[in-house]
């Protein structure tokens, strides 16, 4: 049970930092500054930036294969259908 609640308050805290980290990267980029230069503005090592924003592309791909999982069989093909018209394509 303390394992579960501990797990659940680690989730909660990484989400918190990825959003803040998102809103960074975001700033960053909205600047029109060099990395560097706003890096150096806002007290965060250049490194420290490139990590961040690492973490969230990694974040954001594994959200987006979880929101999209890969349902078709590779030998099935690939099948459309709309209305009346339906196309089969064989698996090559």
């Amino acid at each position: 049970m303390k394992e579960d609640t501990t797990r659940s308050i680690v989730q909660i805290k990484t989400g918190i930092s990825v959003q803040n980290w998102e809103e960074q990267i975001w700033a960053c980029q909205e600047s029109g500054k060099k990395v560097k230069e706003w890096c150096g503005e806002n007290g965060i090592p250049i490194g420290t930036y490139y990590s961040r924003l690492r973490r969230i592309r990694e974040t954001a791909l594994t959200e987006e294969q979880q929101a999209f999982p890969q349902t078709a069989k590779r030998s099935e093909g690939i099948h459309i259908t709309s209305g009346e018209i339906s196309v089969s394509l064989p698996r090559l």
